[in-house]
């Protein structure tokens, strides 16, 4: 395509996979919490921030680019698809915030009861005193 510069549109080609993987990953995890399948989701989750990090590298180098000559590179298909992909992120983690915002305080109020039950049960001690004579049956 002429008029565009080589070096940004293999940056924005980058960006627009790097954001297709990152919708991919952020759907997989949505299913996941919809068919309460928990066991995955740590490293989804993890994934997920790692691929959010991997792109928000890559907007550093772009975004100066694009900024520059922005009229231009907005009739660009990879801009497009970009901005696409980036507007379904946006709606994908308004729907897995609540539900990981849930999950977080249902695991909490569990952990809770947990060390409620631990220090309710390191609470009862036993009020005969044995000795290790009457423990062996000597005496």
């Amino acid at each position: 395509m002429t008029g565009f510069a080589p070096q940004t549109e293999k940056l924005l080609a980058v960006s627009s996979e790097q954001y297709r993987e990152l919708q991919q990953h952020a759907e997989k995890l949505l299913k996941m919490l919809d068919s309460c399948d928990y066991s995955g989701v740590h490293e989804h989750a993890a994934r997920l921030q790692a691929l959010q990090s991997a792109a928000c590298a890559q907007d550093e180098t772009l975004l100066p680019l694009l900024k520059s000559n922005l009229p231009t590179w907005q009739g660009h298909p990879l801009y497009r698809t970009r901005l696409r992909l980036i507007t379904a992120i946006l709606e994908i983690n308004a729907l897995l915030m609540p539900r990981i915002g849930a999950m977080k305080a249902f695991l909490g109020a569990e952990l809770e009861q947990l060390k409620g039950g631990r220090m309710a049960i390191s609470g009862y001690h036993s009020t005969t005193k044995r000795t290790s004579a009457t423990a062996r049956g000597i005496g």
